[in-house]
């Protein structure tokens, strides 16, 4: 078997689709299907179920792509890795982090202890022109040139077990017009795309807290003194024994973050490697 079959299942694996698959990697319908038929010949087993224009997984499938998240992560890396390491000298990523900084602690000391030559410069400026990447998320229908989409989340509502909304598992944001709300201050890219749900369905939420951050806004909801949008996966768990998390059935409330590079600037192997690295652990984060 080949490597552009594995990264062609990988993709098709990831939207469940063939044609979805073909735009990321830029080549038609047909190649992507006749490689991956390819590659199920050659393992002696099917690895989609096939539904119409849809495909999903078989236990095969999933199998053969939790071995090569790992196998093509490091694949990936490698050159980028072996420049870094012929230079064996520190170097320094300058990182905008515009959204998702709850995780980047995490991020951040995993990748630390793979690459401690690699140190950053963290900023948090939505008009910032130096940079080497940057974090930021934007709506479900917005795609950037500069950039690639590590993770697509839903938004949901986090509420306080004391609210009556509490006894549903999903709620219409029409019905909330009236709720006191804690949100992010303005100036997040979250905040903004939160609003335009509310404009959606036509009015201002009644905002009884602002804060820059999430934890702040978990603790507010678990004291029960208001609401709040919440991105389900990049913003960590909520305590169950205290709030919860429902489905905005309408709107449709959903994000897109992308990791972005400025405009016609190369990408050096320092970041080239952290790119990697966060697609990666991003695809953890969904499969988890």
């Amino acid at each position: 078997m080949e490597l552009f079959q594995l990264r062609y299942f990988l993709t098709v694996a990831k939207y469940e689709n063939f044609s979805k698959a073909a735009e990321e990697l830029l080549i038609s319908q047909p190649s992507i299907s006749k490689a991956i038929k390819m590659l199920e010949t050659e393992l002696g087993v099917s690895v989609f179920e096939r539904k119409g224009k849809r495909v999903t997984l078989n236990n095969a499938g999933k199998a053969l792509r939790e071995r090569l998240n790992g196998i093509m992560s490091t694949l990936d890396n490698l050159q980028n890795e072996l420049s870094v390491a012929a230079g064996a000298k520190q170097s320094t990523i300058i990182f905008n982090v515009l959204t998702a900084s709850s995780l980047l602690p995490d991020i951040l000391l995993k990748f630390k202890k793979e690459y401690p030559l690699i140190n950053f410069h963290l900023i948090q400026k939505s008009v910032a022109t130096k940079f080497d990447l940057c974090i930021t998320s934007t709506l479900p229908d917005t795609l950037l040139d500069n950039g690639i989409l590590v993770l697509g989340e839903e938004i949901k509502l986090a509420v306080p077990l004391t609210s009556h909304f509490s006894l549903y598992d999903s709620v219409d944001l029409r019905d909330l017009k009236h709720e006191n709300f804690m949100l992010l201050n303005k100036g997040y890219t979250l905040r903004t795309i939160t609003s335009h749900f509310f404009d959606l369905c036509g009015y201002s939420p009644n905002i009884a807290f602002e804060s820059d951050n999430p934890h702040v806004i978990r603790d507010l909801v678990e004291a029960g003194l208001g609401i709040s949008l919440w991105p389900e996966l990049s913003w960590g768990k909520i305590r169950h024994h205290r709030a919860k998390l429902l489905h905005i059935k309408n709107p449709t409330c959903r994000r897109n973050i992308f990791v972005t590079w400025p405009d016609k600037k190369k990408i050096s192997p320092e970041a080239q490697i952290f790119l990697n690295f966060i697609k990666f652990y991003f695809q953890r984060l969904h499969s988890d």
